[in-house]
């Protein structure tokens, strides 16, 4: 045999030990467990039935039926400590009422809005939006957090009279999620809580029940203590640590351990974007996660719910403070795990800008560069870098306390450089940076040089440039629309013919290997002479013309 196996099987004994010692010790209990409908009433010194019948009873003639009930003897003396089982319907009790502890998002019941403070008896039913929870505390001292998208109706609230601290409580939750806290009073009462396909039954202990409407289950949780569940019919003690599921008409699933929470380590101490954005290592056995967060340890006010399928969890724009965050794994029953839970504060910064002009690895020319990038956020300035190294080790230029999303510098040397920004908040603090942007500042075109007229050709010179070639123009207007000459060379020089005489124009522009063209340098202005010959030979023929 493999020793996998050998663990498995183990697990399987150790488990099955667990929930044999559960129930063992459930039934070796002098009264039933909670849940099955009857009172636990311990007799004190000098009880008679009569006199419980009087103190405990709606009617007290009933007596008889609780000592035949009970295969009491005499009912006129019963050991100190001795056990009777009264049915709730039996019992004397008194309403009570739940106060709201804290609210948030939308929350309401049928006649308007909650608020904290607010008083509810019993039957109210609250329901919250999807953005919503509730806290409340009911008169026994516990506490109950409804989560987002749940209907809860606190359907009996109940002070048994005449016992000290006892209380009849049943709650039924017709969807989603709530969270309890049920404060321990002696194994005296009843809390339950009820979903259509199950009843949760509990003293002192801290667990989780969730309702499925679509799919028609129910989940439940223990984090502390022992909570018996019952379906179908048949029911299971849930240890602390364990889970189960109940679906509609079935028993209840054998508890489950609960899965290990995430690993929260990515959490940030302090979160200076606008959004809140985690992820972690996936956790085996898990099919989704939940991720909350709130502004009290407790988790009383739940700000954020979120259920995810994939390892990781988005929060959008939480007010500045300190929060609490806890994530918990989610099993193929849909049963939550065990919670991690951190603690972090959120402080916005100001969030980096946008740069849009030069765009990176943009070519520029000119004296004067313009930068512009995109707000980040109102009542912002900005600062900009300027280097001509990616690290930003050695600044060229850092310019603070720009209002506006816009700048100018003039008088750039030619070359290679890097820019970025960083936009400052109204209390002075300053956000992360840009990304890094890069351009190039080409040199500006030469004017060329006077062209020397030789002949039959003209020969063009001009300083050379860092380009791949050079774009020649020559035009007879100052506009370039009448060029007469449009060529394109490899060196800073250029031969022509030459033009018929007058005055002209040329102009030289750069030509990257990429095919980029930089702008035109300024334009040179020239005259073709007119040849000596037509001089001398154009008065003789303006006098034979006179003389004809």
């Amino acid at each position: 045999m493999s020793h996998a196996r050998v663990r498995r099987e183990l697990a399987v004994a150790a488990f099955g030990c667990l929930v044999f010692c559960c129930t063992l010790q459930s039934s070796a209990r002098a009264e039933p467990p909670a849940g099955a409908g009857d009172f636990i009433y311990h007799a004190q010194i000098r009880d008679t039935l009569i006199g419980v019948g009087r103190r405990l009873l709606r009617d007290p003639a009933r007596w008889h039926e609780v000592q035949t009930r009970n295969s009491i003897a005499n009912p006129n003396r019963m050991a100190r400590g001795a056990t009777l089982r009264i049915p709730y319907a039996w019992l004397r009790t008194s309403p009570e009422m739940a106060t709201v502890a804290s609210v948030t998002g939308a929350v309401k019941r049928a006649d308007g809005a909650i608020a904290p403070g607010e008083r509810l008896p019993q039957g109210s039913v609250i329901e919250t939006g999807a953005d919503g929870s509730v806290t409340i505390k009911l008169a026994d001292g516990s506490v109950v957090t409804l989560q987002k998208s749940s209907v809860l109706q606190l359907d009996e609230m109940a002070r048994v009279t005449g016992v000290d601290a006892a209380y009849s409580i049943r709650l039924k939750l017709e969807s989603g999620r709530v969270e309890t806290a049920v404060k321990p009073h002696r194994d005296v009462g009843r809390f339950e809580i009820i979903t259509p396909v199950a009843v949760t039954a509990v003293r002192g202990t801290r667990f989780r029940d969730g309702f499925d409407g679509n799919g028609g289950r129910s989940t439940t949780e223990t984090l502390e203590g022992t909570v018996g569940v019952a379906g179908g019919s048949d029911s299971v003690p849930v240890p602390a640590g364990f889970g189960t599921r109940v679906e509609r008409g079935l028993p209840p699933l054998q508890p489950v351990p609960l899965l290990p929470p995430p690993d929260l380590a990515g959490l940030p101490r302090t979160n200076s974007r606008a959004d809140l954005h985690l992820e972690w290592r996936p956790v085996g056995g898990a099919a989704g996660y939940r991720v909350q967060l709130a502004a009290d340890p407790e988790f009383h006010t739940i700000g954020a719910d979120v259920e995810t399928a994939l390892a990781q969890a988005s929060i959008a724009h939480p007010a500045d403070g300190d929060y609490w965050l806890r994530a918990r794994s989610i099993d193929r029953f849909g049963i939550e795990g065990t919670d991690a839970v951190a603690r972090f504060t959120q402080h916005v910064l100001p969030a980096p800008p946008l740069p849009a002009a030069p765009q990176d690895a943009a070519r520029l020319s000119g004296s004067t560069t313009r930068f512009e990038w995109l707000a980040a956020g109102s009542g912002a300035t900005y600062t900009l870098q300027l280097t001509r190294d990616r690290d930003f080790s050695e600044l060229l230029l850092d310019r603070p306390g720009l209002a506006g999303t816009h700048t100018e510098i003039d008088g750039m040397a030619p070359g290679t450089y890097f820019w970025r920004v960083g936009g400052v908040d109204s209390r002075g603090e300053a956000g992360p940076w840009s990304d890094v942007r890069s351009f190039t500042l080409r040199p500006d075109a030469p004017l060329p040089e006077p062209p020397r007229i030789d002949g039959r050709q003209i020969q063009l010179e001009w300083a050379p440039l860092p380009v791949e070639r050079y774009h020649v123009e020559v035009a007879s207007d100052r506009n370039f629309n009448h060029a007469v000459y449009d060529r394109f060379v490899d060196s800073p020089k250029a031969t022509l013919p030459k033009p018929f005489p007058g005055t002209y124009y040329v102009r030289i522009q750069g030509i990257d290997a990429d095919g980029s063209a930089a702008p035109y340098g300024p334009a040179r202005r020239f005259q073709v002479p007119v040849p000596g010959w037509i001089k001398v030979l154009l008065p003789a023929l303006v006098v034979l013309s006179l003389i004809r």
